[in-house]
């Protein structure tokens, strides 16, 4: 059923038209965007003002504004989308919309409560006038524990069916050796779809963006999702991530990159400062001293950072 109904609806999104422009794609793991409210359902408590970390109204504000500057600032004009992961709730998502410079941007949200444990969940956002959303669905991952679920969206953008899938696929806590199998699990239910959408309808342009806690290298991307720095088959993504030297976040000393856009290839990605086709936002107040992505906190201890990941952006054409 579920497949049917992309299927009709990219089909005659085809029909539809726009103004052909160029568009910047963003996806930004914001870390653990909480509110101060108490949510009985999930495991918030971190995130309370008489919690250990103290979390209040005013660092919560400033979070919001560090994270709506840098959407605005990484390109001429707002993005056209943006993926989020790890937000608690819709809530927190309408009071960053509502954070100047956001506030006037016209962006609409697309979200689903995921049975994580924390409460934390993914999010897109768009602009209608610019991607012309159809409709939408949350897939519950297969894995053995509960995970942030797959967030899928469809609609038409330059007169192109878009099909739009965002991601934060289980961590490596516990090591990586006994945390890939959860990886790989998320990773081979998002290529169903796709290959379902890309066998109904060859013309699809395919966007799947996300934290996927694996760096391009890894099996979940080049073996089971099929993003590769080189496609060589018609239905392989590509990944313009495995092509950039550092990474969006640090561990243990080590820069990472796990926040990946990845597309069809059939989806025109364009040059960014003339010559790379992806790039990772390095603003310096996003950053420490040290040129790391600066953390909300650092154990208890309040350090007023946007986020310990960076955001990450493509640019496409019409």
């Amino acid at each position: 059923m579920f497949r049917a109904l992309i299927i009709a609806t990219l089909l005659a999104a085809s029909t539809l038209t726009v103004s052909a422009q160029e568009h910047t794609i963003v996806f930004y793991n914001v870390e653990n965007l909480f509110d101060t409210i108490n949510d009985p359902t999930t495991a918030d408590e971190e995130f309370l003002p008489l919690a250990d970390r103290a979390w209040s109204a005013e660092q919560y504000q400033a979070k919001l504004q560090l994270i709506a500057n840098a959407l605005t600032d990484i390109a001429p004009q707002p993005p056209t989308l943006i993926g989020l992961a790890e937000v608690e709730n819709r809530a927190v998502i309408q009071d960053l919309l509502q954070t100047a410079p956001l506030e006037n941007a016209n962006y609409a949200i697309c979200h689903y409560d995921s049975p994580d444990e924390r409460g934390i969940d993914v999010a897109l956002l768009y602009q209608p006038d610019r991607f012309h959303y159809i409709g939408s669905r949350a897939i519950t991952a297969s894995t053995a524990s509960p995970t942030r679920d797959i967030l899928t969206v469809w609609g038409e953008m330059d007169g192109h069916p878009t099909f739009i899938v965002v991601v934060h696929w289980p961590s490596r806590i516990g090591g990586v050796r006994f945390t890939e199998s959860e990886r790989r699990i998320c990773a081979r239910q998002v290529r169903e779809v796709v290959d379902s959408v890309m066998m109904q309808n060859p013309a699809t342009r395919i966007i799947v963006m996300g934290d996927m806690n694996d760096n391009p290298r890894n099996k979940s991307l080049t073996e089971d999702l099929r993003a590769k720095r080189r496609p060589t088959q018609p239905t392989d993504l590509r990944n313009p991530f495995a092509e950039v030297r550092r990474g969006s976040s640090v561990y243990d000393g080590r820069w990472n990159k796990y926040d990946n856009i990845v597309v069809s290839i059939n989806t025109p990605l364009l040059p960014i400062d003339g010559k790379r086709r992806a790039a990772i936002y390095r603003h310096p107040t996003l950053l420490t001293r040290r040129g790391t992505p600066r953390p909300t906190y650092d154990g208890t201890d309040h350090n007023g950072g946007a986020s310990d990941h960076l955001p990450v952006y493509i640019v496409i054409g019409k």
